[in-house]
C-alpha cells in the first residue's frame, strides 16, 4: 500500500472496514477484531494509531507484535485469511493487518463466539442474530433441518413413484424401499432413528402443509389495476410440483388475453408470454425464504402480473446481478426441481424471462427489493387491458360468424339464426359485449352490433 493511499485510509477514520488500534492490548482483543472483518465485509486492522487517527507508532518490539498477531489467529476458527505489513509513516512504523473476507459457506469464531462488524464496532452475535447471520451466509439451511413430528408414514408412495418415473427409474421399488430412496437422495438423517428433513417433505409428504402451512401459492385475479376487487382467489397447495402446476394453470386462466376469430374458433394470444410467468413462478418456488413463515402470492392485473416471495435476495446478490449468476438458497429444492424438469441451467430463470419479455416487445421485468420479500413485476403493453378467458358458446360463435360476413347485426337477427328468443339474443349479445368482442352503436330499437376492433 502506497503512503498517500494509507494517509488517506488514516484521514477518513474508522468505519465498518478500518480500525486503528494504538497498541496490542491481547491476543483475545485483536483476535476478535480479525474475526470481525472477516465475518463482515474484510477490512484493515492498523496498529500504532489512535482511535481519532493520531499516528503514534508501534513502541513494543515489532518481532513481538507479529508472533502475537500469529497467536491471534490461531484462536480463531478457523483461520482467517490474513496479510500482515510494516509501514513507516511520519518516521513511525505501524503494522497493517489485511484481512480478507470470508467465503459466503464460513464463518469465524473466537472461543465458540461468532463477532462481527456494526458500523466501527465489533458485535458478539446472540441468539436470533446468530441464526440469521448463519441464514445470511447459507450455513443454516432450511431444508436440511429435521422435522421431528414427521416419519415415514408420513411419506406419499406414489410421489415417490411419480419422481422415480420421471427419472426413468420405474423399476426402483421394487427392489428397494421408500426409506432406501429417501437415503439415496441425502433426503434423511439418523439421530439415531430415521429422521426426515424438510426437502423431503416438501415433495413427497402426503400433506406437506401440515407440517408448513404457509408452503403454498395464493393467486389472485384483481378487479383493474389496485388490489381492491378480487375477482377469483385460489391456494395452490400440496407438494412443490403440485403448488407450481397449479399457479401455472391459474396464471393461464386469468391472464390477460387478445381474441383472434378464425371461423368458428377464436384463438386467445396472451399479452404475456406464459413461458415466463410460468419461469417467475418456478424461481419464486425455488428460491424462497423458507424460514420466512409468510406465502407466496401471484397478483393478475389488468395491467400487469406480480409474484411475491418471501425473504429478500441471499447475501452477495443485488438486483444488479440478477440473471447474470445465482446464490442458491434451496439448492436441494432446486436439484430436486430441476430432476423434476422445471429448472433449466444455473442462473437462467431471470436472463430467460428478460428474454421472452424482449422477443414481445415488452418492457424488462421490475424488481422491488426489501429486507423482508422480493417482488417481481411484468407489465403488459400500454393500451392493453384484460379480457378474463371465457369460452364462446355455440351461438356466440354463430354471431361472430355472422359478423364477419354481414358486418353488424341487431337483436332479432340474433335470435333468428339461433332459434332463441329476442331477450336471449340480447343476453348472448350482452355476454360478447362485456367480454370486449363486439361492440354496440346506437340505442333502443336502432342499436345494433359490430365486431370490436383489438
Amino acid at each position: 500500500m502506497d503512503i498517500e493511499n494509507l494517509k488517506r485510509i488514516i484521514a477518513e477514520g474508522e468505519s465498518v472496514e478500518v480500525e486503528f488500534k494504538q497498541s496490542f492490548h491481547s491476543v483475545q482483543e485483536i483476535a476478535r477484531v480479525i474475526a470481525a472483518f472477516a465475518n463482515t465485509q474484510g477490512g484493515l486492522l492498523i496498529l500504532g494509531v489512535k482511535s481519532e487517527g493520531t499516528i503514534e507508532g508501534i513502541k513494543d518490539n515489532l518481532d513481538l507484535v507479529q508472533q502475537k498477531i500469529s497467536q491471534a489467529n490461531s484462536i480463531i476458527h478457523p483461520a482467517p485469511l490474513t496479510n500482515v505489513g510494516i509501514h513507516t509513516l511520519d518516521h513511525k512504523s505501524i503494522i497493517i493487518i489485511t484481512v480478507h473476507r470470508a467465503d459466503s459457506s464460513v464463518f469465524h469464531s473466537v472461543e465458540g463466539v461468532i463477532y462481527v462488524r456494526l458500523g466501527s464496532t465489533v458485535q458478539k452475535l446472540e441468539g436470533q442474530s446468530i441464526v440469521e447471520f448463519l441464514r445470511n451466509r447459507q450455513i443454516l439451511l432450511f431444508e436440511e433441518s429435521l422435522e421431528f413430528s414427521a416419519s415415514l408414514k408420513d411419506i406419499d408412495e406414489n410421489k415417490v413413484k411419480e419422481y422415480l418415473n420421471l427419472r426413468k427409474q420405474t423399476d426402483y421399488l421394487q427392489n428397494h424401499s421408500v426409506k432406501d430412496f429417501l437415503i439415496s437422495k441425502k433426503l434423511v438423517s439418523f439421530q439415531p432413528e430415521v429422521k426426515l428433513k424438510s426437502a423431503a417433505l416438501l415433495f413427497f409428504a402426503k400433506d406437506p402443509q401440515s407440517f408448513f402451512f404457509y408452503s403454498l401459492i395464493k393467486l389472485v385475479r384483481f378487479d383493474g389495476v389496485e388490489p381492491i376487487k378480487v375477482l377469483a382467489y385460489e391456494e395452490a397447495k400440496g407438494n412443490l410440483p403440485q403448488i407450481i402446476d397449479h399457479s401455472v394453470n391459474f396464471m393461464r386462466r386469468f391472464i390477460a388475453k387478445e381474441f383472434i376469430i378464425t371461423d368458428t374458433k377464436r384463438k386467445e394470444i396472451p399479452f404475456l408470454p406464459e413461458d415466463a410467468v410460468r419461469e417467475a413462478i418456478i424461481n419464486a418456488v425455488a428460491h424462497r425464504d423458507y424460514f420466512n413463515k409468510n406465502e407466496i402470492q401471484l397478483s393478475i392485473f389488468d395491467d400487469r402480473v406480480e409474484i411475491t416471495n418471501p425473504g429478500s435476495l441471499p447475501e452477495g446478490m443485488s438486483s444488479e446481478l440478477l440473471g447474470s449468476f445465482s446464490i442458491q438458497r434451496n439448492p436441494k429444492i432446486y436439484q430436486l426441481l430441476k430432476d423434476y424438469a422445471y429448472m433449466e441451467g444455473i442462473g437462467s430463470g431471470i436472463s430467460k424471462i428478460r428474454r421472452l419479455m424482449k422477443e414481445n416487445n415488452l418492457s424488462d421485468p421490475e424488481f422491488i427489493i426489501t429486507k423482508n420479500f422480493f417482488r417481481l413485476v411484468l407489465r403488459l403493453r400500454k393500451g392493453k387491458e384484460a379480457v378474463l378467458s371465457l369460452e364462446l358458446t355455440k351461438r356466440q360463435i354463430n354471431i361472430i360468424n355472422y359478423l364477419k360476413k354481414n358486418k353488424k347485426i341487431k337483436s332479432k337477427e340474433c335470435a333468428t339464426i339461433n332459434k332463441i328468443s329476442n331477450p336471449t339474443a340480447i343476453k348472448e349479445l350482452r355476454g360478447l359485449e362485456k367480454n370486449e368482442l363486439i361492440q354496440k352503436i346506437g340505442t333502443y330499437r336502432g342499436a345494433y352490433y359490430i365486431l370490436k376492433e383489438h
